[in-house]
């Protein structure tokens, strides 16, 4: 028999066997928010039609499984104590983004390449994850955090300051997915 339950924050009640509590959900998509400031030099301005780049290692990211004692509400039964088995990724993802930049036209700027002014500026950083990912009163298959389940989505960018910024915030969050 196959139950799933959404445990998401039932009032946040304590497990009865362990000292903690899970926000769990039947799968699908979490997000971890980032963000980094690149530094734009003076006599050059952000290229806003043009999308950063992202490269992320997710090699310090993994995932483990853990089993615990929830009690949850059973219509026309009460409670009761059931297995609650729980996948977690834990970590830290390092990303480089990059935006292009090009001179202000009033500035007297030279490239070693006559042909493009433009050149990409970058900034890195790297976010902690501790996400629950899935719970279930079923045993979990494993899981592997690669490419395919660890997306980035959101994306913005901000200049920071008045018009004549120096700098710009890339803002945006991993999409970590489960099935």
């Amino acid at each position: 028999m196959n139950m799933n339950f959404d445990f998401e924050d039932h009032e946040n009640k304590n497990l009865s066997v362990q000292e903690e509590h899970h926000h769990c959900s039947e799968g699908g998509e979490h997000k971890i928010a980032f963000c980094c400031v690149v530094s734009i030099p003076k006599g050059f301005k952000y290229v806003a039609h043009c999308d950063p780049k992202f490269v992320y290692n997710l090699d310090c990211l993994s995932v483990s499984k853990e089993k615990c004692r929830k009690v949850v509400p059973i219509e026309g039964c009460g409670c009761a104590e059931v297995d609650l088995h729980v996948l977690k990724v834990k970590g830290c993802i390092s990303f480089v983004s990059n935006i292009e930049i090009e001179p202000i036209h009033e500035c007297m700027t030279c490239s070693a390449n006559p042909h493009k002014e433009n050149i990409a500026v970058s900034c890195q950083d790297t976010v902690c994850v501790d996400q629950v990912l899935y719970c279930s009163v079923d045993c979990l298959p494993d899981c592997d955090i690669n490419c395919d389940n660890v997306k980035i989505c959101d994306v913005s960018i901000e200049p920071i300051g008045d018009c004549d910024c120096h700098a710009v915030k890339i803002k945006g969050k991993f999409s970590l997915h489960y099935k």
